[in-house]
């Protein structure tokens, strides 16, 4: 889908099949979503730009993700898109910043962008694209703020689980339920650990973007760098400070995540052990009579109690005591 945005006026434009890729000179934002080929062939037209395939869209070299080509600014990021499904992912989203222009490329729909759209439907655009892109930085640090507050609600929850404080004292704690605290936490480590690479994405267009005036290498970097006004540099430098505080919050819950994982794991080897506790006792109790019966089973001519008359009661009297004692023992002990 290719949808376009004209300063000036409010609403999305759509681009169809056989349309004329003039009608694209005057928007100052193009947003594709996952594109057709028609569709990314007439924003070239219009822009005389190769745009990033998909496939260079996921590369991680930091010189792929972002550069300069032919007076535009080529930039990629990720985020995490499907936090409410089964599936959560992290999708790239690549920007075109031009000075007179922003190109947006996705295959997704991350909530970011439904917000923007959302915002252009109400609100016209100016005429600046840095603004436009700006903006649409803010609502993705925005969002990633939102889904590390979610994921701290998620490790609060599980440790809870982790350490029984929703459960009451008498109730053992299952397989199931530990398997379930081992998903969960998978779950939210590979969360975080997508965000924390989204930021890490995120800041380096911000860097990008900020640079210093003295390390402007050629003249098409120095025209966009001229669109950077006083504002401009001001967003741009709470932006950094916002993806800084995320980032070390989202180390924080990494390490958080790492401390419930020893926890569980630690769980785990307690209800393990108790389990071979309790064949233990078990052995230790049955061994002494295992061994009189054993004694007295044996069948030799020889042995003045197979004659007894209180022979056999008295064996398995031998066999009880055998068994009680080393248990009170135990008990006493404080073993059990």
């Amino acid at each position: 889908m290719l949808r376009y945005y004209i300063a000036g006026t409010e609403g999305a434009n759509s681009f169809e099949m056989g349309a004329d890729p003039a009608s694209l000179h005057n928007a100052v934002w193009i947003d594709l979503a996952d594109p057709m080929p028609f569709e990314m062939a007439a924003v070239e037209a219009a822009t005389a730009l190769k745009l990033p395939t998909r496939e260079s869209l996921v590369e991680i070299e930091a010189s792929s993700r972002s550069y300069q080509e032919g007076g535009a600014s080529f930039m990629t990021a990720t985020t995490v898109v499907g936090l409410d499904s089964d599936t959560p992912a992290s999708v790239p989203l690549g920007f075109v910043l031009t000075p007179s222009q922003l190109i947006t490329l996705r295959y997704a729909d991350p909530h970011s962008f439904r917000l923007m759209t959302s915002q252009c439907d109400r609100t016209a655009l100016g005429d600046n694209p840095l603004a436009v892109l700006l903006k649409l930085l803010d609502l993705i640090v925005d969002r990633v703020a939102d889904i590390l507050e979610r994921m701290s609600e998620e490790i609060d929850k599980t440790s809870r689980l982790v350490f029984g404080q929703d459960t009451p004292a008498s109730r053992r704690i299952t397989s199931d339920d530990l398997r379930t605290i081992l998903r969960r936490i998978g779950d939210t480590q590979f969360v975080v650990n997508k965000v924390h690479d989204s930021l890490h994405t995120l800041q380096r267009i911000v860097g990008f973007l900020n640079l210093p005036a003295e390390v402007e290498p050629a003249e098409p970097l120095e025209q966009r760098r001229a669109k950077v006004d006083k504002r401009s540099r001001e967003e741009l430098k709470s932006l950094a400070r916002d993806i800084a505080s995320l980032l070390e919050n989202a180390t924080y819950l990494s390490a958080n995540i790492g401390f419930l994982l020893e926890a569980s794991v630690g769980r785990i080897s307690i209800e393990q052990n108790a389990i071979i506790k309790i064949f233990s006792v078990a052995a230790v109790v049955f061994l002494p009579p295992t061994l009189v019966a054993s004694i007295y089973g044996m069948n030799f001519v020889h042995m003045p109690e197979l004659e007894w008359l209180l022979g056999y009661p008295i064996a398995l009297v031998m066999m009880v005591l055998s068994a009680i004692l080393p248990y009170l023992w135990f008990k006493k002990k404080g073993w059990l």
